[in-house]
């Protein structure tokens, strides 16, 4: 039973192009997905939904949900740190050139289709389920297929509200290549300087930038540089310092402790936050206990799915709890557990089912060829 599981889940994995699968990364993605999902949006979700906003009444509880955003903040670092990984591996006496055509379409082709395909249901569901005017959300949606929503209405997207981070992500990915000439620099411990100075200038610039609108790169760059540092100490046979029974533990206690830290009210907190994602994500890198705990096949095939689960949590959450409502509630601790359940059974399914469908195709390279040759025949 237990292997025609594994063999049932190792379908799901996520399909590599490059051929320099980092399971572990896949670990973190996981860390960052839960962050969203379960600490932040279900919780919020269930108080608002079935609850009435009664369930959470506590300002520190309120604040320690709200942390698990950072969860997108932990998304960007791996973000950065997976896309430096070729600009530094090309400066290397073994490196090949990294093509900036094929980069930008592998992009293009690798995330657009799953992005706008839950766009359009989402888009489908706002007109025919909640009525909204089709005339009226259009707009949102063609500014939000192109990135854009952030900078032309100044607000998050009203079709999929969770496309703010992805328009963020894409403006990264934009000019990537060109902030990873940082790795020109051959000096190790001058390029790294330079790597730290900038995340603590993003970091006090992300900081008192925090509530203002719109959502662009400039106010997420610290994390970003933040995963370039990294990827540089990975790519260059940095070695831990630290005793692995020592770091293990306390990598595992930053990766629980993290939410507990409250970043929205002081500088200094954030930074401190800011500061213990990197080692977190530091000593999963390079600690081999921790390296073995990310890359569990259930946390790194769940992480692999995290782009899906992200897109459509949101929506999947919000219909089944609305569907929920309309029947007798159960109440106390026992009804939150089994909401809880339901909830997140029915985000890992469909969200399972478009991932499979739609985004884990996409992840083949030059997948779009042959679905041309096809029509073709």
């Amino acid at each position: 039973m237990t292997t025609y599981f594994s063999n049932f889940i190792e379908k799901f994995r996520r399909i590599t192009s490059a051929g320099n699968y980092i399971p572990e990364i896949d670990g973190l993605r996981f860390v960052a997905i839960f962050w969203v999902v379960v600490w932040m949006h279900l919780p919020a979700i269930i108080n608002t939904n079935l609850f009435n906003g009664k369930l959470i009444t506590n300002p520190y509880i309120s604040a320690v949900i709200l942390e698990g955003g950072h969860g997108v903040s932990f998304f960007f670092m791996i973000s950065g740190f997976i896309l430096a990984l070729p600009f530094i591996k090309e400066r290397m006496p073994s490196g090949s050139p990294v093509s900036l055509k094929k980069y930008y379409l592998r992009r293009l082709t690798r995330l657009e289709p799953p992005y706008l395909a839950a766009l359009l249901i989402s888009f489908v569901l706002l007109v025919l389920v909640k009525g909204q005017s089709f005339t009226d959300l259009l707009p949102h949606l063609g500014a939000s297929s192109v990135y854009l929503h952030n900078i032309i209405f100044n607000n998050h997207s009203t079709v999929l509200g969770v496309a703010w981070s992805l328009e963020v992500e894409v403006q990264f990915y934009v000019l990537a290549p060109f902030l990873c000439f940082i790795f020109l620099i051959k000096i190790h411990v001058i390029r790294r300087i330079i790597l730290v100075l900038l995340i603590l200038l993003s970091g006090v610039y992300a900081w008192y930038n925090l509530w203002q609108l719109p959502t662009i790169l400039p106010g997420f760059l610290c994390y970003f540089f933040s995963g370039m540092l990294l990827a540089d100490l990975y790519c260059n046979g940095h070695q831990l310092k630290l005793n692995n029974r020592v770091s293990l533990v306390t990598g595992a206690c930053i990766l629980l402790g993290l939410p507990f830290v409250i970043s929205l009210h002081s500088i200094w907190f954030f930074l401190l936050k800011l500061f213990l994602m990197n080692a977190a994500f530091y000593l999963v890198l390079f600690n081999a206990g921790l390296k073995k705990l990310m890359s569990h096949q259930v946390i790194t095939i769940i992480g692999g799915m995290c782009y899906s689960i992200y897109l459509l949590h949101l929506l999947i959450m919000s219909g089944v709890s609305q569907a929920l409502a309309k029947m007798p509630l159960l109440h106390g601790a026992g009804g939150v557990v089994v909401y809880g359940v339901l909830l997140l059974a029915a985000v890992l399914i469909l969200s399972a089912c478009f991932y499979k469908l739609i985004e884990q195709p996409c992840m083949k390279k030059e997948w779009y060829k042959k679905l041309f040759s096809k029509k073709r025949e």
